[in-house]
């Protein structure tokens, strides 16, 4: 069902492509120019509806049959199909029975005025020898004429392309910032749900936390730069939060800061993102994970020192990240990831602070 769609809607486009975008206003002025050229400017008598119908629309009846089934059949449904042999036989089976017919058909019912210094009694060859070089001479500048528009489609269809990829390419990139671990919250509304029903006293301080960490993520995903204070409170609230249950997540964080962060900003949820990471796997043994931010002028430095090696879904998380963000800021963010011989993974993330205008 949605191929027969689609396949109708690029019928639909390649049937109409020589039309669309005002490209019919190129049809128009170039059969104002064969009126204008083939009988305005050649009958030698006064121009009245009847020399018009007859010099005109009668006189160009089948050349104008004969152009529009090449470019609203032969070339969508055959040539762009690569059925070149079968094109080449209508194409050539229509030119004959075409000018064939055309001669015929003015001889029997086209009443022409007379031509300034040109003489209409004919015998058949000398009259179809006329129509086909008549044919053949507009049917290489209409052919011309399709292929400027054949190649205005074709730039207009890479633009078309180039905006949706970049479209695309944003929305995925949204989804990258604000995306949450839907286990992370699952874990974490049944914690919140445990912690309540055991009434433990750090209940309400946890879903205090617990929220304020949502409200960040919904409100913070959204925006191109946050201050870099917002940002670490909203890391330590993620510790915190951890730390409420660490026997059950099995993970203790600590972090460190060095430096001063007023009047700085850095990318929206750098830092919360890549604790989550963490959270997502319970590891099987109670793990440390050790923090340090280096805050200089205009760079932010970020040690992690987890003490297991990354293995598994942790490290496809980790490689992930990486290249989710390299996808998002390129050159401003560097991270790397290593497994220690000494059973520890080490994390190393330097990113460029921003200016603070939006």
């Amino acid at each position: 069902m949605m191929n027969s769609f689609i396949q109708q809607e690029i019928n639909k486009r390649t049937r109409w492509v020589y039309f669309s975008n005002y490209r019919w206003i190129a049809h128009v002025a170039y059969w104002t120019w064969v009126l204008v050229i083939g009988t305005l400017t050649r009958v030698a008598v006064p121009i009245t509806p009847g020399v018009l119908l007859n010099h005109f629309v009668m006189s160009n009846i089948f050349i104008f049959i004969f152009y529009y089934l090449y470019c609203l059949f032969l070339i969508p449904y055959f040539f762009k199909r690569n059925k070149n042999l079968q094109f080449w036989i209508l194409l050539t089976v229509s030119f004959l029975v075409l000018t064939i017919s055309n001669v015929y058909f003015d001889k029997r019912y086209l009443r022409l005025s007379e031509y300034a210094g040109e003489g209409m009694d004919m015998g058949f060859w000398k009259n179809y020898l006329r129509i086909v070089s008549g044919y053949v001479f507009n049917f290489l500048f209409f052919t011309m004429l399709l292929f400027f528009m054949e190649k205005n489609e074709e730039n207009s269809l890479f633009s078309e392309l180039e905006e949706e990829k970049k479209e695309i390419e944003l929305v995925k990139l949204d989804l990258l910032k604000t995306n949450i671990s839907p286990d992370f919250i699952l874990r974490s509304l049944k914690q919140l749900k445990k912690t309540a029903a055991d009434e433990q006293p750090y209940t309400p301080q946890s879903i205090i936390t617990f929220s304020e960490l949502l409200r960040y993520r919904l409100y913070r995903g959204k925006q191109t730069q946050t201050p870099l204070q917002e940002e670490i409170a909203a890391l330590q609230t993620f510790i915190e939060f951890i730390t409420f249950n660490s026997q059950n997540n099995n993970l203790i964080a600590e972090l460190e800061i060095s430096g001063d962060v007023k009047d700085k900003f850095v990318v929206p949820l750098v830092l919360v993102n890549i604790l989550e990471i963490f959270c997502k796997v319970i590891p099987e043994n109670p793990a440390q994970l050790s923090l340090k931010l280096l805050i200089k002028e205009d760079l932010l430095m970020m040690t992690i020192i987890y003490d297991k090696k990354a293995e598994g879904q942790l490290f496809a998380d980790l490689e992930q990240y990486g290249t989710d963000y390299s996808l998002l800021y390129g050159e401003m963010i560097d991270f790397t990831f290593d497994n220690c011989e000494d059973e520890t993974c080490r994390i190393e993330m330097k990113m460029k602070l921003l200016s603070g205008k939006a």
